[in-house]
Formats: C-alpha cells, structure tokens, sequence
C-alpha cells in the first residue's frame, strides 16, 4: 500500500510538472505561460530526446502570464500540455518576442517527436514553419484532444520576453490587423518627421537639424527590428545583419541623440564639464557597438552596456538641461518635456530590459508611446528654433539695410545744391514705393504660412520692379462636412509696378473675403465673387454706361487640393494650368477633353504633361457683369502628381540668340525636364533656365511660377 502511494505521488508530480493549459472562450487570447515550466541549459549541451527519455532534470514553474528571461546566452526547455475543451480549433500560438535567435516547438507523443515547427532569426526567414515576423505556430486540435509540447528557445545575449498566446486563426488576424494599423501610423510618423525636417536642414544648413533627422531615423531603425520588421523586410537571408540591427540602431538613437542636445543646447559654449561629459559617452557608445559586431561574448556583454549606456545617456540629458537652467540660460519647455518623455519611456523599457519591470509588453509599449511623445515634442521645439532663425536672418536683413540707407542718406548731403531738391523728391517717391512694397509683401503669404499649407510646393516670384502686378495666394478651408481643401491661385493683374501693386491689393482683398461668404463654396463661384468685386471697386459698369472701354482687371487660376479625395477643384480666368502625372492615369482624364490639351515625351514616356485651360474671359477688362460666370473642373489627381499655376511673364519673356519669346512649348519641355527635383530645386533651375534665356535684357513683365506636389 505504501508503495502504491509513492508510486501514485511520482505520477502526479510527474503530471504537474508538465503543465496543463485548457483552451476555452476564457483562455484564448491570454498569456498562459504560468501554466508551463522551464529548465535552464547555460551550456548548450542537452538535447531534446534525453529530456523525453528521463526525469531527471528539473523543470521550475513560470510564475507569471507573460514572463521575461533577464539577457541570456543559455538554451531554454519549456514544457506544457494543451487540452482543446470545445470543437475542433485551428490554432495560431505566439511565443518568444520577434528577435529571439532560435524558437523551435515539438510536439511529442509516447516518447517521440512527431511534428516540429521552427521560427527565429537564427535562420532565413523563408526557413520559418510560418512566415510570420513573429514567432508564429499553427497546430490543429481535434475535438477533446490533449497534446503535450516541448519548446527550445535559444538567445545571443537580448532579453526573451515570453508571449504564451493561443488565438484561433480569425481572431489572430484581427489582432494582428490593429497592430500593423498602429505600427504603421507610429512609423509614418517618424518618416514624416524625417522628410520635414530633412527639408529644414537644406534650407538653413544648421546641424542640429542633420543631428535629429539621424537620431529619429534611428530611432524608427530601432524600433523596427525590435518588432521582427527589419528580419523581414530588409534582411530575410542576411542573418548576421538581422541579428546586429538591433544594437547598431540602439547605438546610433542614443549616440545622435547625445550631439543633437549637445547641439540645441550649445553645450560647448555654455559648459566645458557637460562637453568633456558626452563627449566620453560618445566615445563609450562607439567602442560598444563596435565590438558588439563581434560574435559571440563581446556580442552577448553588449546588449546590457548598451541599455545601461542609454539610460545613463538619456538621463544626463535632462540633468545637463536642469544645470543649464540653474544657470540663468533659456532652454526651449517644448524641447524639455521630449526629453522627460523620452525618459520615461526609455527607463521602463530599459528596466524592462533588465528584468526589474515585470511586464514585458507594458515595457515595449512604453518606449514606443515615450519617443513618438519626444519626437513630437522636438519637433514642435524644433519648429521653433527654424523661427528663431529666420527671425534672425530677418533681423539682420534689416539691420543691413538700415547701415544702407543710412550710408545713401551721407552721400546724399555731398551733392551739389542745386540737385537737392531732385534728389529729394526722387527719395520721397522710393520711399513711397518701398512703402508700397512692405505693404505688399504682408499681404502675401508668408514662406512658413506656405510651407504649412503646402509643404511640397515653390514660387518662383521676381517682380519686374520694385512691387508687383502678380500675386499669389494660399490658404486652408475646411467644408462644413470636415473636408480640408488647400487653396492656392496665381494671379496676373494688368500692368506692373505701382498700378498692378493696387489692383493685386484689390484681388487679394476680395479672395480673402471670399473664404468667409458661406455661400461660396467652388473656385468658380470665388472668382464670381472677385469678378463683381473688380467691377464694383473699379465702376466699371459706370464707365461702359459713359461709353469708356475700361481695361482693367486680371488673368488668373484658383485651385483647391482635396488631398483626402484625391480631387483637384480647379476653376481659371484666361489663365491655365498644368498638370504631370502618370501616363497610367490618362483614362481618368478621357472625360475632361474638351479643356485639356495633352502632351508626351519621349524622354520622360512613363509621364504626360495636361494643360487645363480656364474660360476665355478675365476678371474685369470685357463683357457685362450678368453673363460672366466661371466653370468648376473637378480633375482627378494621385500623389506624386505636380500642379504648377503660372501668369504668362515667364513665357512672353524675349531672349536667345534669335530675341525671341520664350512660348509656351518651351516651357512645357522645360517643366518636364525638371520635374523629378525637389521642389526648392525646381525652382532653382527655373531662375538659371530664366536667366540664361534673357541674358542682359530686362524682364518684360512680373514672373510668377508656382509649383506644387501632390
């Protein structure tokens, strides 16, 4: 009897230690690793079929759903049994966080191995069981059925976070759905912050620009091969670049990190000790993820000093900015709390890291939600130091043009007498015209004020005097339904200089109170509303009564890009404009023929330039006022897509050897010819090619080039 008993205790610890997991409505979808048990191999040297054979080694339990491995070389057992309590089930089980190396399951019956699944990085990614970048197994339950698995897991040094998930196959792909929905939001910001501010570096050439585009370039680097993404995509057969991605983007976050605050915050200026400081951090990070690219112990060692390094890095930070502050020197707040965030979020990760934070995904998830609150935060700090600067810039401007003025004005006192009073006049009327001119330029919108409506867009603008007939306009509306639509329009008044100044104060008045009529709500009934404008500011109905023929008035196109719609509202007065996009949309254009005229290339075959012609009558200058309306295009557009609205200053310009007009063809070819640049370098050419063309003739009129991209 007693040995009945012994037996009977051997048996059912024997059945403990396996660990049972029940599938149920209750239990799908939740980490179960509590229910499973673990043995430890530092040496590599056990292999399966011995663990099947005896029991002799000792299992522990897990004591937590979602258990965390501290930063580990070893091999890793893991035991359990799953019991299908409902209908037959195909299942998805997930395990092992996406960088682990090696993450093998088996599946045992009567002392054998009968089915094997294989994942992990250590391994091409078309070797995985499925190809998924997670560690993803699906196995088949009959009804009732009891199965009894064996998992190996295998590191080079990261930590294991320990997912234990059993989802059925639709459930998995919701879940699954979400998160790709929320990566992709998560790293298309981070890439729209890239580009932005990429963009601001060649603008002003200011370094710590280059230093943070690198640090969240890294940062997105980062998190991208945390989350199995880089194995995937950029890496499926190179496993040792898959492997070294997550050491050599923690390397370069933390190192451009450190000189872009050492940049913002001017530390070589304002503190020698905080210089010497980072600098030593700087040469610690590079030695790590040096020798981090060497397998094996080096390799293994760096992936605690490298987190240790990060937090100590990304906390002296913030002292450095607290120290700067007790110091009386002003620090951007914006800039403050990215660093507050970013801590936060880096040192539960990095106490995630280190086993000290329990919860594996709550650490994951808290360095995501800490650098995207960074990034952001930095960003609105860094829009503020690009005001700083062109502040500056502005101010300097002004200054040298005071010291200018001020030296005409000394000069002006050593003409003879009898031309001070032509010499007075002549600056009372400059004045006045620069006066003229300032006012003009505040009416104009503003380059940040463009670049915030149209990020991807320029204006090649060169009056032909002092101020001018052409104008420009942009601004942003929102529809009652919460559409945004960005509006910009080219517009040429008549004549140049002081006269056109007046009538584009005219145009730009009524178009701004154009946004605020709610019954206006097309381009077409804008320029309506600017047309009856024209003719009551002018009186033009008046003179036509008195038999005077009035010339008066403006050629111009107003445009409204419905990004979310992928519409262009289009509605023009004499003028046109052009449109380059894919020569695979040209079916989309078949029913807009009657006002399109439609050019290739043969340089360029993949593309099609469209010339959209407005109607033939301008705002004021012909006809009566009852029989003038505007037609609405609404034109079809995909991104990537250039629109460029012109007046014709740039094409009637005479030049070239033979004096004659640059034409419309020519500036067609010359679009197309320039239009794979950057928008800033677009405008560059279009200035050189302008250039070249008049040679030392003078402009014929105001030039006015907008481009922009979709």
């Amino acid at each position: 009897m007693k040995g009945l008993s012994v037996i009977f205790a051997f048996i059912f610890s024997h059945f403990v230690l396996i660990g049972q997991i029940v599938l149920n409505e209750e239990t799908l979808g939740n980490d179960m690793a509590d229910r499973a048990y673990v043995l430890e191999d530092p040496s590599r040297s056990i292999d399966l079929q011995s663990i099947i054979d005896t029991d002799t080694f000792d299992f522990e339990p897990f004591t937590k759903p979602l258990e965390i491995i501290d930063f580990t070389h070893s091999r890793w057992f893991i035991r359990f049994e799953v019991t299908n309590e409902g209908p037959t089930r195909e299942i998805l089980f997930e395990t092992a966080r996406p960088i682990t190396d090696r993450v093998d399951l088996y599946e045992v019956k009567n002392g054998s191995v009968i089915q094997t699944w294989r994942s992990g990085d250590q391994r091409p990614f078309d070797a995985k069981t499925y190809p998924h970048r997670k560690n993803i197994f699906p196995i088949k339950f009959d009804a009732h059925e009891t199965k009894h698995f064996y998992i190996i897991l295998e590191s080079d040094g990261e930590v294991i976070s320990l997912p234990f998930v059993f989802r059925e196959q639709q459930q998995f792909h919701q879940v699954d759905y979400r998160n790709q929905l929320l990566h992709g939001f998560y790293y298309g910001m981070l890439a729209l912050v890239i580009f932005i501010f990429f963009f601001f570096y060649l603008l002003l050439k200011e370094k710590s620009f280059l230093f943070y585009i690198t640090y969240v370039f890294f940062q997105f680097m980062l998190q991208f091969s945390l989350e199995g993404f880089t194995f995937q995509y950029l890496f499926p057969e190179n496993i040792y670049l898959a492997n070294q991605s997550v050491l050599l983007s923690a390397g370069g976050a933390v190192f451009f990190v450190i000189l872009y605050a050492s940049s913002f915050l001017k530390i070589k200026k304002r503190s020698t000790g905080w210089k010497k400081f980072f600098k030593a951090v700087l040469i610690g990070i590079i030695i790590i993820t040096s020798i981090s690219l060497i397998p094996g112990i080096t390799h293994y060692l760096a992936y605690p000093v490298i987190n240790l390094i990060s937090l100590v890095a990304t906390v002296s930070i913030l002292f450095a900015i607290y120290d700067l502050r007790r110091k009386g020197y002003q620090v951007n707040r914006a800039f403050s709390m990215g660093f507050v965030f970013l801590i936060l979020g880096a040192v539960i990760f990095i106490l995630g890291n280190l086993g000290i934070v329990g919860d594996a995904r709550i650490s994951e998830i808290a360095l995501k939600i800490g650098s995207g609150l960074e990034i952001l935060a930095l960003s609105i700090s860094m829009a503020g130091k690009y005001k700083e600067l062109q502040e500056q810039k502005e101010k300097a401007q002004e200054e040298a043009l005071k010291k200018l003025e001020s030296l005409v004005e000394e000069r002006t006192e050593k003409i003879k007498e009898q031309k001070i009073l032509l010499e007075e006049q002549h600056r009372d009327m400059l004045g006045s015209i620069k006066y003229a001119q300032r006012i003009q330029e505040a009416i104009l919108p503003s380059e940040s004020h463009v670049k915030r409506i149209l990020p991807e867009s320029f204006i090649y603008y060169v009056p032909r005097d002092i101020v001018s007939g052409d104008f420009y306009f942009v601004e942003s509306v929102t529809t009652e339904s919460g559409e945004k639509i960005d509006l910009f329009a080219g517009v040429d008044c008549t004549g140049h200089g002081v006269p056109g100044a007046f009538m584009s104060f005219i145009g730009n008045n009524y178009l701004t109170q154009s946004l605020k009529v709610k019954s206006i709500n097309s381009p077409g009934e804008a320029l309506g509303f600017l047309n009856r404008g024209v003719f009551k500011s002018l009186k033009i109905e008046e003179a036509i009564e008195k038999g005077v023929q009035l010339r008066d008035g403006m050629d111009m196109t107003l445009c409204g890009l419905n990004r979310k719609r992928n519409q262009l509202y289009f509605a023009g007065a004499k003028n046109s404009i052009i449109i380059i996009t894919d020569k695979e949309n040209i079916e989309e254009w078949q029913p807009h023929e009657a006002f399109i005229k439609i050019t290739t290339s043969d340089e360029f075959p993949e593309k099609i330039l469209i010339e959209v012609k407005g109607d033939r009558h301008p705002i004021g200058l012909y006809g009566e006022l009852s029989s003038t309306t505007f037609t609405d295009h609404v034109l079809p557009i995909h991104k990537g897509d250039l629109i460029y609205s012109y007046s014709d200053g740039y094409i009637d310009q005479f030049g070239g050897d033979k004096n004659k007009k640059f034409g419309t063809k020519r500036f067609k070819d010359t679009l197309l010819n320039i239009h794979d640049y950057s928008m800033d370098e677009q405008k560059r050419l279009l200035d050189e090619i302008f250039s070249e063309w008049k040679g030392e003739r003078s402009n014929l009129d105001d030039i006015l080039v907008m481009g922009v991209k979709v």
